[in-house]
């Protein structure tokens, strides 16, 4: 475990319970289930957004990037805490709790989002599978039924054929 690691851990102690997990390369920092930090390279980056980018901007901090696939640089939207943040509990404290909200905004929208899409699109799929197996089950049962029907019918015609000529026979 690095240094700086420890020493953010240590920090962000003031923040209330966080936990920490392995992500590439780095840990994310995570207030229960909601990510909100990240820690690579010996830098710790904060979720930012709209309501707190202006802050950032002003310290002079950029944002987290990596060259993706394409040799393109990605901008993430994690900027790195100042220094200064990070040793003031109340500023520590404060943007925490800004990030965090940010944090709490951008997956909020997600699950706005992704699930309505694929809730509609199951049902529909849902409902015609369901629709259409079950008219094929009750084709099934009414084909079983007319089958069964003319087999009655044939015996119980064959049975009284078979009974009318015993009765000629024996008179």
């Amino acid at each position: 475990m690095s240094s700086f690691l420890t020493h953010v851990q240590d920090r962000l102690k003031v923040c209330g319970p966080l936990s920490y997990k392995n992500m590439f390369g780095g840990f994310g920092v995570y207030s229960g289930s909601q990510i909100f930090a990240m820690i690579i390279k010996d830098r710790l980056y904060f979720r930012v957004g709209q309501s707190n980018q202006a802050e950032y901007e002003s310290s002079g901090m950029g944002p987290f990037t990596y060259a993706g696939k394409d040799g393109k640089i990605v901008r993430v939207s994690y900027w790195e805490v100042p220094e200064e943040v990070l040793e003031d509990d109340e500023d520590l404290v404060f943007w925490f709790r800004k990030s965090l909200a940010e944090a709490n905004k951008a997956s909020s929208l997600k699950k706005k989002t992704i699930p309505k899409k694929k809730t509609i699109a199951r049902k529909k799929v849902t409902k015609s599978k369901t629709s259409s197996s079950k008219k094929a089950v009750a084709k099934k049962k009414a084909a079983r039924k007319k089958s069964v029907r003319r087999l009655v019918k044939k015996t119980t015609t064959k049975r009284k054929v078979a009974a009318k000529k015993k009765k000629v026979r024996s008179r």
